[in-house]
């Protein structure tokens, strides 16, 4: 009996650890996609994403939707190029629920972005997949956060 509670919990523990650094890696991913977008670094923002397979885009607050990479790709690249000051602003994530199975994760969380002392409060949810080891982002939606 010993035996085999202590084999489940040596199980639990390899588990535990090896999605609490799936998690570690993910959100490392979904850092830097966002700071090189305010970098305005495109290549450094697209190595971020799937670009080999179907991909969605939207950012609710802007108008902005895409579901293939060529058109995300070009109206990103665009949008870099046109608007090529790095954003300087104090980003901050929290409240995250990420969900892995396999080689597919879904991350939902809140980000806050502080700039010019404007504040600016959205839902972000993103679709990864991984790819040759690497998570790599699929889908995204942003969605600003409507304070009352």
């Amino acid at each position: 009996m010993k035996t085999t509670f202590t084999i489940v919990l040596l199980f639990c523990t390899i588990v535990l650890y090896a999605q609490s650094t799936e998690e570690a890696a993910i959100k490392a991913v979904l850092t830097a996609e966002t700071t090189a977008y305010m970098n305005r670094d495109f290549e450094a923002w697209a190595s971020h994403w799937d670009s080999s397979r179907e991909v969605s885009f939207l950012v609710t607050n802007m108008g902005l939707r895409a579901n293939n990479w060529e058109e995300i790709s070009q109206n990103m690249k665009a949008d870099m190029e046109t608007n090529s000051n790095p954003i300087q602003a104090k980003l901050e994530t929290s409240d995250f629920d990420i969900s892995l199975t396999g080689n597919q994760a879904f991350a939902v969380y809140v980000q806050n972005m502080k700039a010019e002392g404007q504040e600016y409060k959205t839902y972000e949810v993103r679709n990864l997949r991984k790819v040759n080891g690497q998570w790599k982002l699929a889908a995204m939606v942003s969605s600003i956060i409507e304070e009352e």
